[in-house]
Order: C-alpha cells, then structure tokens, then sequence
C-alpha cells in the first residue's frame, strides 16, 4: 500500500501543479492581450493626433471602446507614456524621440525598417508595440516595458504563492493518504489473510482424499474413477500450493536473501529439465543464453521465475514448433526472453495474462493443466527484482520479456557499505 500512497500524493502533486500552472498561464495571456489591446488604443489615438497624444480636454471625444483601454488617462498622461514616432520620406527615415530616451536614433530607424518589412500593420517588437500607418509613410511605437515588467513581477509572485499552496497541499494530502489507503489496506489484508485461512483449511480434506483414493486402490486396484480423484486432488493441491507462494510475495515489498545467482546456469538447467517435454511435442528448443551471467537477487524466487516461463513455453508450444531461450545481461539490466511458436487469439488482451486465473480462449485452456496462477507469480517476482516483465504476440507465437535490475545489492555488500 506504499505505493499506492506514493501515486495519491504524486497524482495531487501533478494535479494542483497543472491547476496552477493553466491558471498562471491564462492570466499571462489575459493581461498581454490587455497590454496589447491599451497599446493599440494609444498607438491609434497618436495616430489621429499627428503623431501626438491627445491632451487631456480631449478625452470627452473618445469612443466608449477606447476609453475601456484607456483608464487612468489625465493631464500627466501625456508625460508617463513612453513613444516615438518615425517618419518615411523616400526610403529615409526621420525619427521623433521627444517623447522617449530609452532609444537611439540608429535603433528607432532600424525597428521603423523592421515594421515596414512586415505585413502586418500593427504588432510586436520586442517590449514595443507599433503601428504602421495606411500610406506607410509613418510608423509608431510605444514602449510598454513597465507594463510587461510589472506583469512579470506579478506573475512571479503569483508562481510564488502557488508553489506554497502545492507543497501544502501535497504534505496535507500525504499525512491524509494513510486515512483513505486505510480502509484498501484493510481490504487487501483480508483477502490475503482468507487466502491463507482458505488454502490452509483445503489442506486436511485434500489430504484425507488423496489418502483415501489410495486405499481404494490398494484394496480393490486402480480404475478410472479413483485415477480420476487422484488426478483432480494433485491438480487442487498444486492450486492451493501456488495461491500460498502468490499471497506471500504479495506480503513483501522487496525482495529478501538477495546473494549472486548463477541465472546462466538456472537457464541452461531449466531447459534440461523440460528436454524431454519438449521431444515429446517435436518441439525445436534453441538456446541463446549468454554463459557466466550472474544477477543479484533471491535465488529460490529466480529460480521459480525461470521454472514458470520454461514450463509455459512447453505447455503452450505447438506441435512440431519451436522454443527460444534468451538470456543476455546489459548496462543496467539483465534481460531474459522466453519464445514459444502458438496460436495467437487477435481479440485477446495479453496485458492481462498476469492476472490471476486469465486464459485467452484459444491458447490458453484448461487442457493444458495450468492454473492461471504461475504468471501472477512470475510478475510479481520480477516486481519485487525492481524489474519488468511483458507479454508480446508476433512472430507466430507468444514472446515474454523480463528485465531484471542489475543494481540490487547482496547482503554482504550491504554490510559492508554500512
């Protein structure tokens, strides 16, 4: 249940995060299409006054849209705003700058040639916004470097605070997730505890059947009908066995015992024990399995692991197929393939073949004597080796590839970097 406590916290995390990122980003865009929008009043109010801003006995006469985006406007206007005009006379540029000094001449006539290059009559020039006139003979610019200022350092204190509120957030929700995983835990717990109250309990009439058939077959000789209970008894015992290996991984939030195993050797071993399956089906078994690879981690558990995905192969190999097993160690992990030639199932979802008790209809029936559990048991192995493991259809057949971390640390050197 940690993790599922660490995905509610990253998940708020990220959440707020986006919450308050679309909001600082829309009153971002909000206050330049506000900036930009008083510019272009002023721009077109210059515009009208030859080149000058109109004084204030002049405010009266302005349209209602142009009043919205010129608020504040009085007497001192004219000297708070920052402009300059540039006026064109045969390719020549004459530039006004009474009404600005944070531009030279040199670069007033080069923004003035850089707006009439454009096709646009009216946008941006870094913190200026500007105007062409109709005949092109006039281009005005207004400085709008405060207003963009005052929007970042407003926006900046905006981000400030949100970053507050989500790390608040966060702590309130991490000190709240133990409360809602609370009642999921309880549940698993449950569930896992029936399982092994459950299994147990199947053990002794399991036991007392078994023990039973074999009386009947000592006293009156073996039919078809005690063959039958026995096989079926094997077959609950083997489930029963499974489902106990499955609920004490599960119990585990990493892996214990963890020493060098000898994984080359497991391989190569596994595939000798299954030879004979394999010639029974005709069944091609090649090896390409990389000598002296030696994993970190609990050797029982790898052990099962490779047991698992040998013995799916050779119970889902077609007939005169062929069998691959792969195993190559890299940089960061040791990767390990099991193929087997199969019938594919186009409409089943191989995501779901580690899931406990799945079987895709067509390649995975109950005739093959499975349980549907050593997969389950197979991923939760490699979880617990800080490892994957995936299901991959192609190729005329079914492929399983497993990585398996190779930063584990065995006990003794655990030991000693403490």
């Amino acid at each position: 249940m940690k993790k599922l406590r660490k995905k509610i916290v990253i998940g708020v995390f990220i959440s707020s995060t986006l919450v308050f990122a679309m909001t600082i980003m829309l009153f971002d865009l909000s206050t330049i299409i506000h900036i930009n929008q008083r510019a272009d009043s002023i721009t077109g109010l210059i515009q009208r006054y030859n080149g000058e801003l109109p004084p204030p006995n002049e405010y009266a006469k302005l349209s209602d849209n142009e009043k919205i985006h010129l608020y504040n406007y009085d007497e001192d206007s004219p000297y708070r705003i920052r402009y300059f005009v540039a006026d064109i006379t045969n390719d020549t540029v004459t530039a006004d700058l009474e009404h600005i000094a944070a531009v030279s001449y040199t670069e007033a006539e080069e923004m003035a040639q850089q707006a009439l290059q454009r096709n646009n009559r009216i946008g941006t020039i870094e913190e200026y916004r500007y105007r062409v006139t109709d005949n092109r003979e006039r281009v005005i610019f207004l400085d709008c470097s405060a207003d963009l200022s005052n929007m970042h350092m407003l926006s900046l204190l905006i981000s400030l605070i949100a970053l507050a509120f989500i790390l608040m957030i966060t702590v309130v929700f991490y000190f709240l997730s133990y409360r809602i995983v609370r009642p999921f835990e309880e549940n698993a717990r449950m569930q896992k505890q029936f399982i092994t109250d459950a299994s147990h309990e199947l053990k002794t009439p399991l036991a007392i059947i078994s023990a039973n058939a074999e009386v009947l077959a000592y006293k009156d000789g073996e039919n078809e009908w005690i063959n039958n209970i026995t096989e079926q008894v094997t077959r609950i015992s083997e489930l029963v066995n499974e489902l106990l290996t499955l609920n004490r991984l599960e119990e585990v939030e990493v892996a214990v015992g963890i020493e060098p195993v000898p994984l080359s050797d497991i391989m190569n071993k596994t595939a000798d024990n299954f030879a004979e399956v394999f010639n029974s089906k005709h069944v091609l078994a090649e090896r390409r399995i990389e000598p002296q690879v030696v994993l970190n981690g609990n050797p029982s558990q790898l052990e099962r692991l490779v047991s698992v995905l040998v013995e799916n192969a050779s119970k889902y190999a077609s007939e005169n197929g062929r069998v691959v097993l792969t195993l190559k160690k890299e940089m960061r992990y040791t990767t390990m393939t099991v193929f087997n030639t199969c019938e594919i199932d186009e409409e089943a979802d191989y995501k779901h073949l580690f899931d406990r008790f799945y079987r895709p209809d067509t390649s995975r029936t109950s005739k093959t004597g499975g349980h549907g559990i050593g997969l389950s048991i197979a991923k939760r192995i490699v979880t617990l080796h800080n490892g994957t493991i995936e299901a991959v259809p192609g190729n005329g057949g079914l492929t399983f590839h497993v990585k398996l971390s190779n930063k584990m640390k065995a006990a003794k050197e655990e030991k000693h970097g403490s």
